[in-house]
């Protein structure tokens, strides 16, 4: 009887080492599958800032690469560059350029995902150039292009169609499995996240526009001409058509009387005591969104 016992035990030996062998093997095709698709991975995003005097660039014929440039401004005039939000504006004794690393993206090189509501200043162009530039930041293609706060009313001097542009643009990417790194130009610089970053969210504030000593008004006619000046230095062919008005009705400001209309008193106000502060500075506009399939001419 109990040499029946054990020869039953005995054979049962292999039948549940196979049993627990396919257990292993089906968690391990389990697990190289989930990470083939980026599963199981530890997932972050990175936010790219770009706050005011800014052209983009989206290089199709790059992978949807960016380029990021703000041309020197005309003599006489003077930009200040922040970078992540920094009190005090950086040094801008020579060009600075900066690049941010690719590695980690999920969706490298696919087209990004663009706001709607920058529709108005998505242009398209075959000849542009970055010209001479205060800073440079090359960009892998993002998820999204989007943008943060009040967008500005403007008028466009060919047809005097009313727009609404916006003061920044966003770059948002899906990071698995790795951490963003800023490359700079300049050793002196902390090219590392802004202090703002929080768990999951790695971002970088790269800010430029006029000093600090113009009021609303001026600050805002300031950046309609800015804004054209871009066009004129980097994409001609887009001149004609998409300049700006540089005095827009859009902010006209009153202080009127009370006055009587239906049902209840209404005060004209000045909407600048109302509007949306950009992070650092004080540029009313952000510059174009323009794609394109050619490299850069002279």
């Amino acid at each position: 009887m109990r040499r029946r016992e054990l020869l039953k035990a005995l054979a049962a030996i292999p039948f549940a080492t196979a049993i627990g062998g396919c257990d292993e093997k089906n968690d391990r095709d389990k697990k190289n599958e989930s990470d083939e698709k980026g599963e199981g991975k530890h997932t972050s995003t990175v936010e790219v800032h770009l706050d005011g005097a800014f052209a983009l660039v989206l290089e199709k014929n790059k992978g949807n690469a960016l380029l990021a440039f703000s041309p020197k401004p005309k003599s006489g005039e003077q930009h200040q560059f922040y970078l992540n939000g920094s009190v005090k504006p950086e040094n801008m004794g020579k060009p600075l350029t900066f690049k941010l690393s690719p590695q980690g993206l999920e969706h490298e090189n696919k087209a990004p995902e663009i706001n709607p509501g920058l529709n108005d200043f998505f242009f398209q162009t075959e000849k542009w150039r970055v010209g001479d530039s205060l800073v440079t930041i090359e960009l892998p293609a993002p998820d999204k292009i989007t943008f943060i706060g009040h967008r500005s009313p403007v008028t466009f001097k060919s047809d005097g169609r009313h727009v609404w542009m916006p003061t920044n643009h966003v770059l948002k990417y899906e990071l698995h499995g790795a951490a963003a790194r800023l490359e700079c130009s300049d050793a002196n610089l902390k090219c590392v996240p802004s202090p703002d970053s929080y768990p999951g969210v790695t971002r970088f504030f790269f800010e430029i526009g006029p000093t600090r000593d113009m009021n609303f008004a001026q600050s805002q006619a300031h950046a309609a001409r800015f804004f054209n000046y871009i066009l004129q230095q980097c994409f001609p062919d887009l001149v004609p058509k998409y300049s700006l008005e540089e005095n827009p009705a859009g902010y006209k400001q009153t202080l009127n009387a009370p006055h009587l209309s239906p049902a209840v008193f209404q005060y004209e106000m000045p909407l600048a005591r109302f509007r949306e502060a950009s992070y650092i500075t004080d540029c009313e506009y952000a510059g174009p969104l323009v794609g394109t399939s050619t490299s850069p001419g002279g």
